[in-house]
């Protein structure tokens, strides 16, 4: 299984990646402000694995590497 089913499975319980009619608009919404739908799910996916952390130690150099394939 590759990385990007793995991180949508994590997500699955969202409406946004299992709702075909909001996953439409999520798509929409990410084309017209230029950012790639696999950018912002990876983002959404960091941020549930981590969000039991009291700390954010090592999180911001991910975000940048994650972010970093938008250029």
């Amino acid at each position: 299984m590759s990385d990007t089913n793995t991180t949508e499975n994590s997500l699955s319980d969202l409406p946004l990646w299992v709702d075909e009619d909001a996953r439409s608009i999520l798509e929409r919404v990410c084309e017209q402000h230029n950012v790639p739908v696999d950018v912002l799910t990876e983002l959404v996916s960091l941020q549930r694995e981590r969000q039991h952390q009291e700390r954010a130690s090592g999180i911001y150099p991910r975000i940048e590497e994650i972010l970093g394939r938008m250029d």
